[in-house]
């Protein structure tokens, strides 16, 4: 799915999207690369999103993980068409200890409504080596929200 070109303006209205997301602000996180079908999210880690063994609790990955897989999806859905989850299983790999977490969702099959999405978690370190941390299989779904005029 990665290697078209993306219309500037759907990225823009991602990078919109993403901003107007509360927990994306209360998390710290920020969207960092926009491709069709990929996306990237990056989460510096903090005191406020670990868990009680100090690790970044799964609640964390699991968010930014999800959102890097729904605005992959959204890359490739027509404009005004936005994205909700449908449903997702995540794995997680080993304790997510690092400096920042980056996720990246990629779509795996766009469809006209229904599009099926893997996300990855990479921890890195302070001196930059990643280590996978948690996986993700996910089904999105696109939406008409606001202009009801739009095609179903």
């Amino acid at each position: 799915m990665t290697g078209t070109t993306l219309d500037p303006a759907q990225a823009a209205r991602i990078r919109a999207a993403f901003e107007t997301q509360g927990m994306m602000q209360t998390l710290g996180a920020s969207l960092t690369r926009i491709e069709a079908g990929e996306v990237e999210i990056v989460l510096p880690f903090g005191p406020h999103i670990a868990q009680h063994h100090g690790f970044v609790h799964a609640g964390g990955l699991t968010t930014v993980v999800d959102n890097a897989g729904g605005f992959a999806a959204m890359t490739l859905m027509p404009e005004g068409m936005q994205v909700l989850t449908v449903e997702f299983k995540v794995n997680f790999l080993s304790p997510a200890i690092g400096e920042k977490f980056i996720a990246i969702g990629r779509v795996k099959r766009a469809g006209k409504q229904i599009s099926v999405v893997e996300g990855e978690v990479l921890a890195e370190s302070a001196d930059g080596a990643r280590k996978p941390v948690a996986l993700m299989l996910a089904t999105m779904m696109g939406v008409w929200l606001g202009d009801r005029s739009a095609p179903a």
